[in-house]
């Protein structure tokens, strides 16, 4: 008859060095222990950890572009918020400079949505009669560096808006040119 694990033979067993299941052996639990100081000196763990938040990004936001009305006019809004191990991992995911040009660090910023998908990619949504991509001129960016989060939201419509908004600032800038 198999005997029951009660808290003193977790105790026990704890004290003879032998491994049980609890939140502290988890891996979420050692990595998020962990997680300040790693990949702080090396490029390569950074390197690594910038691509990985920039998979994790896409995919949240294109789990996040569902069909809404608002959709028609590339109204309906979008939101992801979280964490990093390091700033740099977030300043290498989104190509960034960590010091704005007055010398101080920011805590909020506009990215051009044509900047952020050539970090992130091409987020689109494959809906039933056509496609959703991301709206708008830009893309806010929000940074807590006390804690390390992240905020990155946005507008999401039908692409073909997107197509009518690209056009129309493609002739404005070879009008701009040619003047």
């Amino acid at each position: 008859m198999p005997r029951k694990r009660t808290a003193e033979s977790s105790k026990s067993a704890m004290a003879a060095g032998r491994k049980t299941k609890s939140a502290a052996t988890t891996p979420a639990a050692s990595t998020a222990a962990a997680a300040p100081n790693v990949g702080a000196a090396d490029p390569n763990v950074t390197r690594q950890r910038a691509y990985a938040l920039r998979t994790t990004v896409y995919r949240q936001i294109k789990r996040q572009m569902k069909w809404t009305p608002s959709c028609r006019v590339g109204a309906a809004r979008w939101s992801y918020t979280s964490s990093v191990p390091n700033p740099d991992v977030f300043f290498r995911a989104f190509r960034l400079e960590p010091v704005n040009t007055k010398g101080k660090t920011w805590k909020q910023k506009k990215m051009p949505i044509y900047d952020f998908e050539s970090c992130v990619g091409r987020v689109e949504a494959s809906i039933r009669w056509g496609s959703l991509r991301l709206m708008g001129p830009h893309v806010n960016l929000k940074w807590n560096e006390e804690d390390n989060m992240f905020t990155v939201s946005g507008k999401h419509g039908l692409s073909q808006i997107r197509r009518e908004y690209d056009d129309a600032v493609e002739q404005a800038e070879e009008a701009a040119k040619s003047k």
